[in-house]
């Protein structure tokens, strides 16, 4: 098992749900036959665009552990086995552990845990040298403020402290750190990590990722849609080119890249969903994350932006 996750484009992909709010088997491996040649790593039940927190939990593990079986150790797995309370989170990753011990997609898996959705920073690093009871997998951690406020509990913080995250580096388990927050403490996270030379840094955030691209990579949604250009942009990134018609290029990508984060920024499970559905490869655009309900009309800016960048042809 390698320790690291791999350095530049990890997708984080939706979940095709059908009418019932079942997991439609079909679409999901025809969206994983399409991303998995651009991709670096795939991520599945991600918080937000995966809907994973909202997905009721025997189905998310369902999700999890079917997505391993069609990878069939292709391309590194990052699963999200985060729940709603620490009981229910060690329950998964025990559950997923033994599920994927003998797949072939046991050499490549990553946990990715939201802790701050079920734990404080309280004791955070405490609880995480627990996992090694549990489970032989690397940990990434993910923090993501924007979607810990959308909690319906009452938070003191909705960051993992600096001062904590110095110490979980600590945790030989723990290998990285998805970053979805300003840049102000982005900046202050690298600087507590910094004694881990190969701790992997990801932006989770795709609009920082293109103004400011992290050394390891960047966790796109917007992949789902456009997935040979954002992996152009963010293997460019890590390995700069002097080809001046080249970088030319990647700017005018890059510039679609933006607008397509500036389309997703808001309801963006709910966006890519319609604008699957709309390009033909998906039959619906069911969600359950309640975070973005009334977000049914697809809007002006996602047709335009469709209109402007794909036949709106049904795939082969």
């Amino acid at each position: 098992m390698n320790p690291y996750p791999p350095k530049g484009l990890i997708v984080a992909l939706i979940t095709p749900l059908n009418k019932d709010g079942r997991v439609d088997w079909e679409s999901l491996r025809r969206l994983l036959d399409r991303v998995v040649p651009y991709c670096d790593a795939l991520m599945i039940g991600e918080g937000l665009i995966g809907e994973g927190l909202s997905l009721p939990n025997p189905l998310r593990l369902e999700l999890l552990q079917v997505s391993a079986e069609m990878v069939a150790g292709k391309k590194p797995l990052l699963l999200c086995p985060t729940a709603g309370s620490t009981e229910e989170t060690v329950h998964n990753i025990t559950f997923l552990t033994q599920a994927l011990k003998d797949g072939p997609a046991r050499d490549s898996a990553f946990w990715v845990d939201i802790p701050l959705w079920y734990h404080s920073n309280r004791k955070l690093p405490q609880f995480y040298q627990e996992w090694k009871k549990y489970t032989p997998y690397p940990i990434l951690l993910h923090n993501h403020p924007l979607l810990i406020g959308k909690r319906k509990r009452s938070l003191k913080r909705t960051n993992i402290r600096t001062a904590v995250l110095k110490r979980l580096a600590e945790n030989e388990q723990i290998v990285g750190l998805i970053q979805a927050g300003d840049l102000k403490r982005t900046i202050h996270y690298q600087r507590a990590v910094r004694a881990r030379r190969d701790f992997r840094f990801y932006d989770g955030d795709e609009g920082n990722f293109l103004n400011s691209p992290s050394s390891s990579g960047v966790v796109s949604g917007g992949a789902n849609l456009l997935p040979s250009e954002w992996s152009q942009i963010v293997t460019a990134s890590l390995e700069m080119s002097e080809d001046p018609a080249r970088n030319l290029l990647l700017l005018k990508q890059s510039q679609k890249l933006r607008e397509l984060s500036q389309v997703l920024q808001k309801n963006p499970a709910q966006r890519l969903k319609v604008g699957l559905h709309r390009l033909g490869w998906i039959p619906g655009t069911k969600v359950l994350d309640s975070t973005q309900e009334g977000a049914s009309e697809e809007g002006e800016q996602l047709a335009s932006f469709l209109q402007a960048n794909f036949s709106l042809q049904t795939p082969p």
